[in-house]
């Protein structure tokens, strides 16, 4: 691990030696590959993650462009997590970058995150995210959350039976009424470096923030301390 690569990060005092030991010996799953995803994947890669699998089905289309600084024009039609792994492997080749091809399902999640310190959310749909936290909780293994929603983004950082889970909160998550989410194309990238930090956060045993609310508009920041609910089906007591 060349010292001058992440020389800026360790001066800083939160952070230091200590914090980039520990996060070149973490491994990160990413589910999903798209706006939120890829600017997540990318800083994890340039912070120095110890490896990291990204896990995505889907293709890039032209609509993907304006919200990540990852992909080009020349990339549409190709795998989003191979060209991921592609670009972001050049970047730092200390990380360990994974492509897995697959759509996440019921059947292969428990395979697919088996080996994980940390789940990352880069998903776009609220059934996939209740799997995620369902299997997560099962396996006590951390995950991060987020979301987007016109200008508006939310993170939050959800520990086995210590924090609230994703099905505690989903009644706050805003719906869209139509098929495609209406995303400002600058709102994943300011969200993802939130999300990387809640990341780092709980891989060095730091305690997350809550429920975070970012509406990169209107300049309004709020983060909610988000109580466990007793009677959740998921997290709670049974």
């Amino acid at each position: 691990m060349g010292k001058d690569r992440y020389r800026r990060q360790t001066l800083v005092k939160e952070f230091g030696q200590r914090g980039q030991k520990l996060l070149a010996s973490k491994h990160a799953i990413l589910i999903g590959g798209g706006g939120l995803g890829s600017n997540s994947a990318n800083l994890l890669i340039r912070m120095g993650i110890g490896s990291i699998d990204i896990i995505d089905y889907d293709t890039i289309d032209k609509t993907n462009l304006h919200r990540t600084s990852v992909f080009s024009e020349k990339d549409i039609g190709k795998k989003k997590a191979s060209i991921l792994k592609e670009k972001l492997q050049s970047v730092n080749t200390d990380v360990k970058v994974k492509a897995i091809n697959k759509k996440v399902t019921s059947k292969n999640i428990d395979s697919l995150i088996s080996n994980a310190d940390v789940i990352i959310d880069g998903t776009d749909n609220i059934p996939l995210r209740l799997l995620i936290n369902e299997r997560a909780i099962k396996h006590k293994i951390p995950w991060v959350y987020a979301g987007v929603f016109e200008t508006v983004g939310m993170v939050m950082a959800i520990l086995p039976k210590k924090t609230a889970c994703f099905h505690c909160i989903t009644p706050k998550i805003p719906v869209s009424k139509t098929q495609e989410i209406p995303v400002l194309g600058s709102l994943p990238a300011t969200i993802a470096a939130i999300q990387c930090n809640e990341t780092i956060k709980i891989l060095m045993g730091k305690q997350p923030a809550g429920l975070i609310i970012y509406d990169v508009w209107n300049q309004c920041f709020d983060v909610l301390d988000i109580k466990r609910n007793p009677c959740c089906p998921i997290c709670g007591k049974k």
